[in-house]
Order: C-alpha cells, then sequence, then structure tokens
C-alpha cells in the first residue's frame, strides 16, 4: 500500500464537486452517479463521504449510508471509486479501510455494500482479500444503467457483509482467500466437494452438475449430493471485455448462484485459479436485502 495515500471526509463544495466529477470519470457516465447536493446533504447530516489522495490529488472516494433500523445496524457502502491512474496501489485497500475505521469509531460492527460477481478481480478483493462474505445475490438490482461498465446488460449485484471486529487487517495470502490444497473456506473440511459452473472451450458457460437439494429445483440426476456439500462455480476473469459473452454468462451465473444464497449457503472464498466457493451456513436461510 502507497504510504502517501491519504483517506479524510469531504465536507466543503471544492472537495465534493471534485468527487462528483471522479465518480462519473471511474464509471464513464454521462450523468453523475452520486450528485453534489446529494454528496452535500450526506457530509451534512453525518454520513460517510471521503476521499482518498496521494501527492494532494483526489484519487478514489466512497460514500456510505445508515439505516435506521435497529434490527439491522451497520453501514451500507454504496460507492467506491479509484481512478484508473491509481489502481493496483493499495488505494482500494486504504479506503475499505478508512471505511472500518469510520465505523467503529461510531460504534458500527458490520458494513455491508453489493458488486457485480461477474467482475472476478473485485470478488477476488472483496470475498478473498477484505473476507467480506456472499450473503445475498439480486437480479437487476440498479435497472438499467448507461454507463460504461453496466449498460446493455442486467445489473445484478451480490451483497456482501463485513464483520469489522474479525481483525485490523484484510487477509493477504490467508488459506480461506486462496485455496492451494484443501480449502479451509469454512473453518472445516466439507464433506463433499461439487463443482456446478466452469468456463468452456468457447469461453461460454458450462454447466457441470445440478446444484445440491435443496436449492436445486428439480432432482439432480443420481443420488442427492450431502447437505454439507461445498459447492464452486467459475466466470471468466475479463468478461468486461467481450460484452456478448458477458450477457450469456449472467443469466448463467444467477441460475447457479441465486438460489444457492437464497437456501442459506454463503460465499466465502475464491481460489488462486479463479473458483467461487460456497458453503452451507448454520443460519436459517432468508433473504437479504441491501
Amino acid at each position: 500500500m502507497d504510504p502517501d495515500v491519504r483517506v479524510r471526509s469531504i465536507s466543503d463544495r471544492t472537495g465534493l464537486e471534485a468527487l462528483t466529477a471522479l465518480f462519473m470519470r471511474v464509471w464513464r457516465a454521462g450523468q453523475p452517479q452520486v450528485p453534489f447536493p446529494v454528496l452535500r446533504a450526506l457530509s451534512h447530516t453525518g454520513g460517510m463521504v471521503l476521499g482518498a489522495y496521494a501527492a494532494g490529488q483526489l484519487v478514489g472516494g466512497a460514500v456510505g449510508l445508515c439505516g435506521a433500523d435497529p434490527a439491522r445496524r451497520g453501514l451500507h457502502s454504496h460507492i467506491v471509486a479509484v481512478d484508473s491512474g491509481a489502481r493496483r496501489t493499495g488505494v482500494g485497500t486504504a479506503i475499505k479501510l478508512a471505511q472500518r475505521d469510520w465505523c467503529l469509531t461510531r460504534g458500527i460492527t458490520t458494513m455491508t455494500w453489493t458488486f457485480d460477481p461477474l467482475i472476478r478481480r473485485n470478488a477476488t478483493f472483496n470475498i478473498a482479500r477484505l473476507q467480506a462474505v456472499g450473503v445475498a445475490y439480486h437480479p437487476d438490482f440498479y435497472g438499467p444503467m448507461d454507463d460504461g461498465y453496466n449498460a446493455g446488460v442486467p445489473t445484478d449485484r451480490v451483497l456482501v457483509r463485513w464483520d469489522l471486529t474479525a481483525g485490523s487487517k484484510p487477509a493477504g495470502d490467508a488459506p480461506r482467500a486462496f485455496a492451494a490444497g484443501p480449502d479451509r473456506t469454512a473453518e472445516r473440511m466439507p464433506h463433499e466437494r461439487l463443482h456446478v459452473l466452469d468456463i468452456g472451450e468457447d469461453g461460454r458457460p458450462r454447466r457441470l452438475a445440478p446444484l445440491p437439494h435443496p436449492p436445486a429445483a428439480a432432482p439432480p440426476r443420481g443420488p442427492a449430493p450431502s447437505t454439507e456439500t461445498e459447492v464452486r462455480l467459475r466466470v471468466p476473469g475479463t468478461l468486461h471485455r467481450d460484452r456478448g459473452l458477458l450477457s450469456v454468462w449472467r443469466p448463467a451465473l444467477r441460475d447457479a448462484m441465486s438460489p444457492l444464497l437464497d437456501a442459506g449457503y454463503r460465499w466465502t472464498g475464491v481460489t488462486r485459479d479463479g473458483w467461487y466457493v460456497l458453503n452451507p451456513s448454520a443460519a436459517t436461510p432468508h433473504k437479504e436485502h441491501a
């Protein structure tokens, strides 16, 4: 991480307008992702509005919202962005750690956010490095969007939950994050491991097996897998470069991942070779909302 990166709250007009422009630039959007008046209102009422600075220049930022439901006490991180020239320099990690510190200072111990599960580098960062847990799949969460990433494709998102009390630093090469041998994603070995979705030779989705019970709508061929089955799904690492393939992969991953998360599975790992690892949860299945 670049030691010269500084993350701080923004409340002045110049800083908020610069943050609005940064969000538009990163998303290649014709309209503001978060308009200046909204940022002004959030910063004025104690909301999270952060900017990341390197050599005095704004290179990233984040906006978060606190809900009013006491049963869901936490912060929802609505948007995080890093300028293209500052990526892979630790700015993203610095922002997440600053968000964590902001929350803990205010007695908030849980943070949630959504991300596109078809962007594998983001999955690796969120699930593997930060050790957040995927808890729900939301089809077309934001509806149609016209920015450079989402135009023409349903905006499916996975909701992740980050326990801010679990540790002070993201994992580096934690076994949970990058499994070379036996995977300890759920701190135990599963009874079975089931590879459900993979990348075909043509780059398109290749279904390897039906989902285990209870998520499968129809009974699988042969004996039903154990309820302790670990499920793995894999997607290409560069889908954002091929809109045609992206439109094929969207429903394929939705059909595989959404029933699992609805049934109580949790997305807990990403392997070095790109497998998404989902394990059964002891919690009662229910639909999580952002």
